[in-house]
């Protein structure tokens, strides 16, 4: 399962130096990671870790980034998704480059926020079961 979106860097998004901080490339990580799990699971996730996140290269105002998020293991509760950002700068013949990789994990929840089974039947009418 995958999902993915573009986004541009505005100067708020940046330090002094127009360099995005990191921050807010990890957060545009966990959104999509989370929408690449949620459709996976079929239910409500939550972010447990940030596994190992690698910034390959700067990216600054101006450039457009797309983000792209893989579902790469299941497990009973969790998903293991892993994130790509890459920056598009227009008038440069680099065209798109990786600028950010990193690993995220999500655990499938009900609507109490508990862990629930990533395959289990949804509940009906909204109820998450009272077990």
């Amino acid at each position: 399962m995958e999902a993915r979106t573009l986004e541009l860097v505005f100067p708020e998004h940046t330090n002094p130096l127009g360099a995005a901080f990191g921050g807010f490339v990890l957060g545009l990580m966990d959104k999509v990671g989370s929408y690449a799990a949620a459709r996976r699971a079929r239910k409500p996730v939550v972010t447990v870790a940030v596994g190992s996140v690698e910034f390959k290269v700067p990216i600054r105002t101006g450039d457009l980034l797309e983000v792209v998020a893989r579902v790469v293991r299941v497990g009973r509760t969790s998903l293991t998704v892993e994130v790509e950002v890459y920056k598009e700068r227009f008038g440069q013949e680099n065209g798109r480059v990786l600028a950010t990789r990193g690993e995220l994990t999500y655990v499938a929840v009900d609507l109490k926020g508990q862990p629930v089974p990533v395959d289990a039947p949804e509940a009906v009418n909204g109820d998450a079961g009272t077990d």
